[in-house]
């Protein structure tokens, strides 16, 4: 009885705060760093590829930690982590 209504409860927050697209990034390997970044500060995130643009991913929050997610990724003008970038081929070569 206990363990039915938290599965209704659980649902029920979930359903009250649904999934937003905080960025989207060209790569999956920017998608996968993202992701760490996100996880290591305690937000769940999600990386869904992008259907408008080939190879490119979206990354998702729950609304509730949306202003957190863009605080860490460095969306909102004060970054909090720096994430490492990856040089591409042929780039950085002079």
């Amino acid at each position: 009885m206990i363990g039915r209504f938290r599965r209704v409860l659980k649902r029920h927050e979930r359903e009250s705060d649904p999934l937003v697209k905080v960025a989207g990034v060209p790569t999956r390997r920017d998608a996968e760093a993202c992701l760490e970044a996100l996880e290591a500060k305690g937000i769940e995130a999600q990386a869904r590829e992008d259907g408008q643009r080939l190879g490119a991913f979206e990354l998702w929050v729950r609304a509730s930690q949306e202003p957190e997610a863009r605080l860490v990724m460095g969306l909102s003008g004060r970054s909090v982590i720096r994430l490492q970038r990856h040089r591409g081929e042929g780039e950085g070569k002079g």
